[in-house]
């Protein structure tokens, strides 16, 4: 399963890849996605670029903690396609402050659940017409 499916999968689907930890290939899928450097959306989401890098070298699975932040990244681009019409607009508004979020960065803010929880909710707001 893609990282793109897995982010529209059933709840318990996504809970059972982050117990078991996403591949490293997620991050190279993401950052070829969204034209962002590795470490800059390793830094945006609060992980430590050494333990990340150490994981890739090895060819081993990211933790839950880490795999939940990539995936959240992975959700939000999803509804992010929704609103904008291409990938690399969808990607351009989760690398650029919004007023809405207090001048943050959607993408900074996914490093913590209640971040996740404020982006997504804008991001559904402008999918279904709602002020935001």
């Amino acid at each position: 399963m893609t990282l793109h499916q897995l982010a529209a999968a059933p709840d318990l689907t996504q809970i059972e890849a982050i117990e078991n930890g996403l591949p490293c290939s997620t991050i190279r899928d993401l950052t070829g996605g969204m034209q962002i450097s590795r470490k800059s959306l390793v830094s945006s989401l609060g992980l430590a670029e050494r333990t990340v890098a150490l994981r890739e070298r090895g060819k081993k699975r990211l933790s839950a903690m880490e795999s939940e932040r990539f995936l959240r990244v992975a959700r939000a681009l999803r509804l992010a396609r929704e609103v904008f019409p291409n990938t690399k607009d969808a990607s351009g508004w989760l690398k650029t402050p919004d007023v809405s979020l207090g001048n943050r960065i959607p993408l900074a803010m996914l490093a913590t659940d209640v971040g996740a929880r404020k982006v997504e909710n804008l991001l559904l707001g402008m999918i279904h017409g709602l002020p935001v």
